[in-house]
């Protein structure tokens, strides 16, 4: 088996090392392709110079594999280029440029499962931050979906600024010609801001059912800024406002409340 991947690097790493340095010092011509889908595309990334690109991928690729060096790595840099060159070939229809591309798409894969121990870490389903330990871990699901734990106030404070960073991204959206789509996001940021909050209170020693005030509030503004609902003009400007001070209170207590959880520890269970 050895053999077979030193043999499947050493001839991927040539090929690949091949195509990028004929394409650049013109060794042989670029295929122009048959089919129009094929030549439309060949076109565009000719004149977007985006094959340069892909060219100089594919000959420092090729040379690191050829070499030995930092071979995995190398494998899933090029890896997206052997699959949109296999595209390109299927868009072509032609038989013998399919097969190659395939067999360098098939090839390319054989030799990163050859390596899929280096790529281990990277396909864990939750990845810790450097310096934490598995208990430690932050992760999507324990920040943002499962009400069922806490969350201390370090870790609430990191994730709350990369909430407040996605809801700073819609809400500058919402400005531009898709300002409608761009709040009904917001809106669908309601939950995973309550779930990280609940999972404060908790950690503070306290009920999840007091959020009921800041998102109650924040429903019914998105329901006047949506035109579902008006109370007048005075309160259609009062209530979104409010609904705003009563959220940022609500971060601003989770971000300085002492909390049960110690620093080092993440995400416990709460007792039944």
């Amino acid at each position: 088996m050895r053999q077979l991947v030193f043999v499947g690097r050493l001839i991927f790493g040539a090929w690949m090392l091949a195509n990028g340095a004929g394409y650049f010092f013109s060794l042989w011509p670029l295929p122009s392709g048959h089919e129009p889908l094929a030549i439309q595309l060949l076109a565009a990334l000719v004149h977007s110079r985006l094959l340069d690109v892909v060219m100089a991928i594919e000959l420092i690729t090729g040379a690191l594999i050829l070499a030995g060096f930092f071979v995995p790595v190398a494998l899933c840099v090029v890896m997206p280029v052997s699959t949109c060159a296999l595209y390109w070939v299927l868009l072509n229809h032609q038989p013998l440029s399919a097969i190659l591309g395939l067999a360098g798409f098939a090839l390319n894969g054989f030799l990163m499962l050859a390596y899929l121990e280096y790529y281990r870490g990277a396909l864990q389903r939750h990845a810790l931050m450097v310096g934490e330990s598995p208990a430690g871990r932050m992760s999507w699901d324990s920040l943002f979906v499962n009400l069922n734990g806490r969350t201390s106030r370090g870790q609430f404070a990191a994730a709350l600024i990369t909430f407040l960073a996605v809801v700073a991204l819609y809400v500058y959206l919402a400005v531009g010609p898709t300002g409608r789509n761009a709040q009904w996001c917001l809106l669908a940021l309601l939950f995973p801001g309550i779930i990280l909050h609940a999972r404060r209170l908790h950690d503070m020693g306290h009920t999840a059912w007091l959020l009921l005030v800041p998102g109650g509030l924040m429903v019914v503004a998105f329901a006047i800024w949506l035109r579902f609902l008006s109370l007048g003009v005075q309160l259609d400007a009062a209530v979104p406002l409010l609904a705003i001070v009563v959220a940022a209170g609500f971060a601003l207590w989770g971000c300085m409340g002492r909390g049960q959880v110690d620093a080092n520890s993440y995400g416990t269970p709460l007792a039944n």
